[in-house]
């Protein structure tokens, strides 16, 4: 990600809606990606940039506290990002405030990775049949006033669902645990359930789908797969082939998941040109061998740096050479389908 500055010319942070230094009231603009401050002309309204034709998303002063902006001229009242949502956990529950704030600030830097590489985010508005959309759901196991009594995380024809428990630390922990995961977190789930959502809108029914096919296999028979993989676990030769055990599931959890560490890799590249840890002209537009040599030597020093405080690898994954197969063809869909 980028790094943002008030108008002071201090440092902000993604998340602030206010400067701490000078403390000017700020809000992220998802066209430029870019902060911009409040627009001071004597009115009441609050706009924002230089000429005022910036609004705050209708979820700013909400406990969420969304400091994304919205054209003038626009006839939403939320944000691109906010608007995406469609079911919100119940919020008479005091915990599912907290749940939603975690799920919407997770889904505000998945939306951030996407604009910035230029993919076409279709909503439902656009497409009401399988434009993107999420849903925040429980189900009786967390709260025994719902109908559901099962939820399951995923994706179906555009609908992202997340359980809002995966906001909970202990609960991730413990489901990390229990599936013999190396990583588990709200916007890696988010990363992965957008693969699905790309699948549908970049791979299926076009000329990348025979390459797809070659290198990730046949998409059939996607519920026996998974079947067999809850039952028996992934084959005894995942890691050469997979970036993760799941990933062995069947091609589509493939893609998912090699999406998902593409999206990964992406945005930390960012991150770290942004403060010049690895310096690189335009990380987006480099050539896709350069960024994986980059990305290695990032990942050793951030798993360096958490392992000299104590704490587990940040990114716990080795690409070997098939999976750098993979991640290179989602690049090369990436870039053909992008609107830089």
């Amino acid at each position: 990600m980028k790094r943002f500055y008030c108008t002071c010319g201090q440092e902000v942070m993604f998340e602030d809606s206010v400067c701490p230094a000078c403390g000017q009231m700020l809000g992220f603009n998802p066209e430029g990606l870019e902060m911009l401050a409040v627009f001071a002309d004597g009115e009441q309204a609050l706009r924002f940039g230089n000429d005022g034709g910036w609004l705050p998303c209708a979820l700013r002063d909400h406990p969420i506290a969304c400091n994304w902006l919205v054209r003038e001229d626009d006839e939403h009242e939320q944000c691109c990002s906010c608007r995406l949502t469609r079911t919100i956990p119940t919020q008479t529950v005091p915990i599912n405030v907290q749940r939603w704030k975690i799920l919407e600030a997770a889904k505000r830097r998945l939306v951030y990775s996407l604009l910035w590489l230029g993919l076409p985010i279709v909503d439902r508005e656009q497409d009401p049949a399988m434009g993107l959309v999420f849903d925040f759901l429980e189900d009786q196991r967390t709260n025994p006033l719902v109908k559901k009594r099962v939820v399951f995380t995923g994706h179906k024809e555009g609908v992202i669902t997340l359980h809002a428990v995966e906001a909970d630390d202990v609960h991730r922990i413990q489901a990390r645990e229990q599936m013999n995961e190396r990583y588990r977190t709200v916007l890696g789930h988010m990363r992965h359930e957008s693969g699905h959502y790309f699948w549908d809108r970049l791979i299926r029914h076009s000329d990348w789908h025979p390459r797809f096919r070659r290198l990730f296999g046949s998409e059939e028979n996607y519920r026996q797969a998974l079947d067999y993989y809850y039952t028996y676990g992934p084959p005894p030769n995942w890691v050469s082939r997979h970036i993760s055990a799941y990933a062995s599931a069947h091609p589509w959890e493939d893609w998912a998941e090699t999406w998902a560490h593409y999206l990964h890799i992406m945005s930390t590249l960012e991150t770290a040109n942004a403060f010049g840890v690895l310096p690189q002209a335009d990380v987006y537009s480099s050539d896709f061998q350069v960024l994986m040599q980059k990305w290695e030597q990032l990942t050793v020093l951030m798993n360096s740096l958490n392992r000299s405080m104590g704490m587990p690898d940040a990114y716990p994954f080795w690409l070997t050479p098939q999976v750098v197969v993979k991640l290179r063809f989602i690049h090369q869909v990436i870039a053909a389908s992008t609107r830089r």
